[in-house]
This record gives C-alpha cells, sequence and structure tokens, in this order.
C-alpha cells in the first residue's frame, strides 16, 4: 500500500486506510499527533491456534500416559507381591529332603541277580546230577 505522508496528514483524528493482499491486512490510522500502523496475517493466527491445540494435545496425552504408567506400576508391585509368595512356598517345597525310591529300587535289583544265581546254579546242578 503506497499513502503519501501528505495524504495521512491531511486525515481527520480516527480515519484510516486498510488494504488487504491474500491473508496480509495493513491498517493506518492518525489518531492526533500519532500514526498507527498495524498489520495482520491470518496465516500465524491459524499458525498459532494449531500450536495452541497441539499443545493441548500433547499435555492430555502425557497425562493419559502417566495414569497408564502408574497402573502398570501398581500391577507390577502386585505381581512382585504375588511373586515373592509364590518363591517362598517353592522355597519350601525345595527344602524336603530328597526321594530315595531309585536307591530303593537299586538295592531290589541287585539283591534279585544274587539270589536268581546261586538259585540257577543249583538248578543246573541238579539237572546234571539227574542226567
Amino acid at each position: 500500500m503506497d499513502v503519501p505522508i501528505q495524504n495521512l496528514l491531511n486525515l481527520p483524528d480516527g480515519a484510516g486506510y486498510t488494504a488487504k493482499d491474500g491473508q496480509a491486512s495493513v491498517s493506518v490510522q492518525r489518531h492526533g499527533d500519532n500514526i498507527t500502523v498495524t498489520g495482520k496475517c491470518d496465516s500465524i493466527a491459524r499458525q498459532c491456534l494449531f500450536y495452541e491445540r497441539e499443545v493441548f494435545r500433547q499435555r492430555s496425552e502425557v497425562d493419559s500416559l502417566k495414569r497408564v504408567i502408574s497402573r502398570m506400576e501398581q500391577t507390577a508391585s502386585q505381581s512382585d507381591e504375588f511373586y515373592n509368595e509364590d518363591s517362598d512356598a517353592v522355597q519350601n517345597i525345595k527344602e524336603k529332603p530328597p526321594a530315595t525310591w531309585y536307591k530303593w529300587l537299586l538295592v531290589g535289583f541287585v539283591a534279585s541277580l544274587l539270589l536268581t544265581s546261586p538259585l540257577k546254579k543249583l538248578k543246573n546242578r541238579v539237572l546234571t546230577f539227574i542226567k
């Protein structure tokens, strides 16, 4: 916008010029001995609004994530308590004496071999004597 200075000085108090080009606008007004120039751009206002909404959205998301983390920490602490109780029970089970059934099985097997071998020898001697 081109306005000669003499035209601005000749304006009555409170009057002014306004020009708009696309999203930008300029306003020039005379207030007594002062000249006020105001410029506006719609894209800046839109960006400002966009960033305000973005900040609000991010704050909401952070608050939501904090709530989720808090719930997860509570669940983890409950799981730890449950695990500690289970591990105590497992330790109590582990303190039992070891099983000895396999030892007795081995003793029985060896005893049967020792007892049956002399009987076979006796049977063979008797059968040999009879023949």
